[in-house]
């Protein structure tokens, strides 16, 4: 059917289809065509609150922001799996709506005034420590989100907060608790112990021909190898785009134009004011008649810092003298902005009425950014202006490379067509590949039904730099490796799970009596310190009476432990300190809450699509 269609692409049918589509999105735009089939279902459900593919996707793109952050310039977005981060960000999801259904079953609500003062107190919304406004917004554009998502987000994590404190903040700890933990914690016990490490055992198993055909038979999953292809490939790529692009004379003023634009918004003013608030005590006439009495004795030279400090109605400023400190454009409100940007150095405005009151405003500096020569910002500027061409020729040139691929009848017809380069990777699989296999969306759609066996040209594939169409030239189907080619993992995993049988018939045996521990070792801990002995055997020598012995499964194989004598603390003689009433009371804190988000998992109703 696939080919059919592509067929008869060129054909009656095809233009008329074209048509269509060029008549509604003149009509009603693109949203029409994308809307047809109704709206994006929710990829899960927790209680009455969806989650949606675009949830998913706003988490993913997180997630790797917050890698690129890490990671620096050593971060490489195919190094991580997609599926893994998909599964991890819809987990996420899942627990923050598990969290807010119940808080809305709760009944708790989240003030305005308390949204509001979360965002003024986050740090990445401040300059120079004080709130900014062009920040807040220029933050929440690089997240994809609007100050109206923020606030409803911001809104559910106050509620889910509350609920959590509730638990946190409720949970106390009892002397007599804090005495018998501290007596427990310093409870010191001596033990024996005999390590029977599997691999010295390993030398002397032998074995037969017919073993290793069994486990070899028995275990075929193991040796299996990868369902694998092979792709040729054409690439699209910006960088070679942009380096074919001329700069003109007049284009590259035009963009140093621009340049210096950028740079003179950046001017920052220093200013201090004097706020008079209209309020139920002080009304509106009342305010203007005090600012305008103050403006007066201001401009009669009293001193500013002093009457911003006995009349100013702004608590964060009035003992500093007003003084905002520096700020850009959109710092403020308006009728304030309009103002102060109208001041010369030194001048000292009427007063200004705003939504908060009136302002009395001093132009206190002027810092203005220093503009680079054209010479120091030529190449820079070149290099924008070709980006910036190339990106319309790079649009063009990936929709002909969506056309062509969609008609083509091979590849290397794709190739020819666009004049690129024919390139070809070496074998990989769905997990792990090299070169422009290395990325996920390639490694995906290389293993799509229509392209891997019915050896269909690919749709294109966005990638970081540029775009991609492929097409599979060989493929592998996962097999079965032959004996000869893994029989040394065979012999290896059958001598070490027989290894393993015989330590643990070594150690039942020394338990039991019937064989001798060639050397014990001993010592005295408590259960929190660290020894010589593993740690679960450790653990083990908590778990007996004195005289007692068991085995237990460490890494190397299995030990043996032995309680020899136990130094136990009376409670009583225990001191109860600040601290460990509050290492009691945070260790209980943390297990109420473990307790309550498992119970509020299980308490609501869960579904993922198609599940």
């Amino acid at each position: 059917m696939l080919q059919t269609m592509r067929d008869n692409a060129q054909g009656m049918i095809a233009k008329v289809i074209v048509f269509f589509i060029i008549f509604v999105f003149a009509l009603w735009g693109v949203e029409s065509i994308v809307s047809l089939g109704g709206g994006t279902p929710a990829t899960a459900t927790v209680g009455d609150q969806e989650i949606t593919e675009a949830d998913i996707v706003r988490t993913v793109e997180q997630q790797k922001a917050n890698l690129r952050r890490q990671f620096g310039e050593q971060y490489d977005e195919n190094l991580f799996n997609e599926k893994f981060l998909r599964q991890s960000a819809l987990e996420q999801l899942i627990e923050q709506k598990v969290a807010l259904v119940q808080a809305d079953k709760l009944g708790l609500r989240a003030a305005s005034s308390a949204i509001d003062e979360t965002i003024v107190s986050i740090p990445a919304f401040q300059q120079d420590g004080r709130f900014d406004k062009e920040q807040f917004q220029n933050v929440l554009r690089m997240n994809g989100l609007s100050p109206l998502t923020f606030r409803a987000s911001l809104a559910d994590d106050i509620k889910t907060n509350q609920a959590r404190a509730a638990f946190v903040l409720s949970s106390v700890e009892t002397p007599f608790a804090v005495q018998v933990s501290e007596a427990l914690n310093n409870e010191l016990r001596t033990f024996s112990f005999y390590e029977v490490n599997a691999k010295d055992l390993e030398a002397s198993i032998e074995l037969s021909d017919e073993d290793i055909q069994l486990a070899y038979e028995a275990n075929k999953d193991r040796y299996k190898t990868e369902e694998q292809v092979r792709i040729q490939y054409v690439q699209l790529k910006r960088a070679d785009i942009a380096a074919k692009q001329d700069v003109t004379e007049d284009e590259l003023q035009a963009a140093y134009i621009d340049y210096q634009s950028r740079e003179l918004a950046k001017e920052q003013r220093s200013s201090s004011h004097i706020l008079i608030e209209v309020n139920d005590d002080r009304s509106d006439a009342e305010a203007l008649a005090l600012a305008d009495d103050i403006k007066s004795r201001l401009d009669k030279g009293e001193d500013f810092a002093a009457l911003a400090k006995e009349y100013s109605d702004d608590i964060g400023t009035k003992n500093a003298g007003g003084n905002l400190g520096l700020s850009t454009k959109g710092s403020f409100v308006p009728e304030f902005e309009d103002t102060l940007y109208a001041l010369q150095k030194d001048q000292i405005s009427s007063p200004v009425k705003s939504e908060f009151g009136y302002h009395i405003i001093r132009l206190d500096s002027i810092v203005t950014p220093s503009v680079k020569s054209l010479a120091d910002v030529k190449a820079e500027l070149s290099r924008e202006v070709r980006e910036g061409k190339a990106e319309a020729v790079y649009a063009e040139q990936m929709q002909e490379l969506s056309n062509i691929s969609f008609s083509a009848e091979s590849i290397d017809d794709v190739a020819k067509a666009l004049n690129l380069e024919l390139q070809s990777t070496e074998f990989f699989s769905r997990e792990n590949g090299n070169g422009i296999a290395l990325n996920e969306g390639v490694r995906q759609i290389a293993f799509e039904e229509n392209v891997m066996l019915d050896k269909q040209i690919s749709e294109v594939v966005e990638l970081q730099d540029g775009a991609v169409v492929l097409a599979v030239s060989e493929h592998k189907d996962a097999s079965v490796k032959p004996l000869a080619e893994v029989k040394p993992e065979v012999v290896m995993s059958l001598k070490r799970e027989r290894a393993l049988a015989q330590a643990r018939v070594l150690a039942d045996a020394i338990v039991s009596g019937d064989e001798q521990a060639k050397a014990w070792k001993k010592v005295s801990a408590t259960f929190q310190q660290s020894s010589e002995a593993p740690r679960l055997a450790q653990q083990k020598a908590f778990a007996l009476t004195v005289g007692q012995s068991d085995v237990v499964k460490t890494p190397g194989g299995f030990t043996v432990v032995t309680l020899d004598a136990v130094d136990a603390k009376n409670w009583q003689d225990m001191t109860v300190s600040d601290e460990a009433k509050e290492a009691g009371r945070a260790q209980n804190s943390r297990a109420d809450m473990l307790s309550y988000q498992a119970w509020a998992k299980s308490a609501t109703k869960i579904e993922r699509s198609g599940s």
